[in-house]
């Protein structure tokens, strides 16, 4: 869905049918999405916009509960985005039902007792350790795991190989301040590893309790693997382009105001490029925006074939596309692009039997200290592209060089 102060401006059919409607185009009916929101929620929903508009907030994921059409209440994983619409900024919401995973949360939480805990054992991991030896577990926790059975990770010494080496601090943390008294419980998501290698999410409750006569740990965990990957996949299409892989405009932005001050205060050199596929229009004009859209993706496959690990690449808009090159000079700059440029062949497709090929021009600027940020660095590069355009095309060109290659 893309809104403009709750105002719909388009919505998809899959989004459309979320809320029982039969279509994208039924939706533009509404005068206020709002009334899509449980009423509750209607506020802050309204702040959140008007904070990731005005540049207080970045968009993010977000859950809501939302209304469906015959009042049906259901809860929402969003993703926002903003985009432009009709030459003004509006923004863009993608979203997930997430209804199942959050009751059983919901209900996990609300799961205070430890009879309560070992009754849903079948539903719920449940494990006992003191200092991460285990003493306890029941089938459902040696399941998630991937063990056979409880007496086979019983039989394991401890049980922190089992949780990713970046948590093993803050399991330690917690370790101590529920032993020692200093927390009743604690809540937190850890990510593990089966005994099979795979990966999966745990949301665990750890309290203190008495085993055997001596303070240990009884920790409660239920997979929440699925709503991990589901937030990865949906962070993923919000800071990728959906046509090429590469990332978006949006992302390629905070990275670069996350880089350029980092190097400026370092004195570290950064070049930004500025890519053009040449005579695009014409592509699409005689072959059809399908082979356009094929040469961008091939375009972006050579890209990830000859570029540096570090390096980001973005599609910046239609044919365009941005390079940042972190501690990168700009000889070296004009190195990379100049491989680039050889990996960009004359031939890439055949199109009604006849060999189509494309080629690229390039503006390279390199960050000095006179930039204030990402813009002042972007218009150098784009004065550069301008140049390598108005020279012939094919060829790459430096800002504040009078000759490139």
């Amino acid at each position: 869905m893309i809104h403009r102060n709750f105002k719909p401006l388009f919505a998809d059919d899959s989004y459309a049918r979320f809320f029982g409607y039969d279509s994208g185009q039924a939706m533009l009916t509404l005068s206020d999405l709002r009334e899509l929101i449980a009423p509750h929620e209607r506020e802050a929903a309204q702040q959140s916009y008007e904070a990731i508009m005005a540049g207080r907030e970045k968009p993010g994921i977000q859950t809501y509960r939302n209304i469906d059409s015959a009042g049906n209440e259901f809860v929402v994983l969003t993703v926002d985005h903003i985009v432009e619409w009709q030459g003004e900024p509006a923004l863009q919401i993608s979203v997930m039902d997430i209804s199942n995973q959050f009751n059983t949360l919901s209900q996990l939480h609300a799961s205070e007792l430890r009879y309560r805990e070992l009754v849903d054992g079948s539903i719920q991991g449940l494990l006992v350790h003191r200092n991460f030896e285990p003493l306890f577990c029941n089938q459902a926790y040696a399941q998630m795991l991937g063990f056979e059975d409880e007496q086979s990770l019983l039989n394991s010494d401890s049980i922190l190989p089992l949780i990713a080496e970046i948590y093993h601090q803050q399991a330690h943390g917690d370790n101590e301040a529920l032993l020692a008294g200093e927390r009743k419980s604690i809540k937190t998501d850890a990510k593990c590893q089966r005994v099979d290698g795979k990966t999966i999410w745990l949301s665990l409750i750890s309290r203190p309790i008495t085993w055997n006569g001596k303070r240990a740990i009884q920790v409660t965990a239920i997979d929440v693997t699925e709503q991990y990957q589901l937030r990865e996949k949906l962070e993923y299409r919000a800071n990728h382009d959906s046509l090429t892989g590469l990332l978006n405009r949006s992302a390629a932005t905070d990275i670069a105001e996350q880089q350029i001050p980092r190097h400026l205060a370092t004195g570290q050199p950064l070049c930004c490029v500025l890519i053009d596929l040449d005579n695009f229009k014409s592509i699409n004009d005689r072959y059809g925006h399908h082979v356009g859209d094929e040469v961008l993706q091939h375009f972006a496959a050579t890209c990830r074939r000859a570029l540096r690990q570090n390096d980001y690449i973005c599609r910046w808009g239609g044919e365009e596309f941005m390079l940042l090159l972190p501690e990168t000079t700009v000889e070296q700059a004009q190195m990379i692009i100049e491989r680039l440029r050889r990996h960009t062949p004359t031939f890439c497709t055949k199109v009604e039997n006849e060999p189509l090929g494309y080629t690229a021009s390039m503006g390279i600027a390199a960050l000095s200290p006179a930039d204030t940020g990402l813009d002042s660095l972007l218009f150098r590069a784009d004065e550069a592209l301008y140049t390598a355009k108005h020279n012939g095309k094919d060829q790459s060109r430096v800002a504040g060089q009078t000759s490139g290659q």
